[in-house]
């Protein structure tokens, strides 16, 4: 199990990711400074891509995102 400093699990710290992005019109942009190891996991699987500088919600990101949605 890979947990970080604060003591999340991978899954937790992807939650997290997914659902403190921000919305910029109909992207979503997530912070390069949340859990690193996630975000470059992420970047790995093709969840995120980096455009014009900024990290961005593929749809394959958003698929993720609505599935892990809590309600």
């Amino acid at each position: 199990m890979n947990v970080d400093v604060l003591g999340q699990t991978l899954t937790e710290q992807l939650e997290q990711v997914l659902w403190t992005a921000r919305s910029a019109g109909s992207t979503l942009i997530i912070s390069r400074a949340q859990h690193p190891d996630a975000v470059g996991w992420m970047m790995r699987e093709g969840w995120v891509r980096e455009r014009l500088g900024h990290l961005v919600l593929t749809p394959k990101g958003h698929a993720h995102r609505r599935a892990c949605a809590p309600y």
